[in-house]
């Protein structure tokens, strides 16, 4: 069994944003944070143990029902990142998470809010199935240091243009 009370909230760990991460604005793009927050969310299930193993033993997986990025400074070829965790909320069937990118500075750049579904791949599609019982003890411990934790400023974000009172948007009327 994973020492769980141990587990480590860093999912990737100084890792060099690459030039096939980089867009035309010469700055990671979109589908670069997608890839590594993607990337993030493997790391994340391997280490409760919902790895090759258990989706060949079991024909269950997880997959991503939403999700949110937030982008609060820019990143650039070459700069070390690090991606962290904290579990928001917990069901049987699903995992309610946020991903916290950061430089090398400790500077948080972006969010990544998540909800991510288990399922048992059937003959008529995916049906929302509960985790097994290691994996969702695993998550139960983590969850267990998490939810009396203060709730993350990227947690919970909408998409809306924020207008004033007078219904401008910071920039003025377009």
């Amino acid at each position: 069994m994973i020492e769980t009370a141990n587990i480590s909230r860093t999912l990737l760990s100084d890792i060099a944003v690459t030039s096939d991460l980089i867009d035309f604005n010469q700055h990671l793009s979109d589908i670069g944070y997608h890839t590594l927050f993607s990337r993030s969310e493997v790391s994340f299930f391997e280490r409760i143990e919902v790895n090759d193993e258990y989706r060949s033993e079991t024909s269950c997986t997880v997959y991503t029902a939403e999700s949110h990025a937030t982008f609060l400074r820019e990143i650039l070829e070459g700069d070390r990142i690090c991606i962290s965790f904290q579990i928001l909320d917990l069901s049987n069937k699903a995992v309610h998470l946020l991903m916290e990118l950061q430089n090398s500075a400790g500077q948080v750049c972006a969010y990544h809010e998540c909800m991510l579904l288990h399922v048992k791949k059937m003959p008529e599609g995916p049906k929302p199935y509960p985790f097994g019982r290691y994996q969702l003890a695993n998550l139960v411990h983590i969850f267990s240091k998490d939810k009396d934790l203060s709730r993350p400023p990227g947690a919970g974000r909408r998409i809306a243009i924020r207008r004033s009172a007078e219904g401008q948007t910071s920039a003025g009327e377009m």
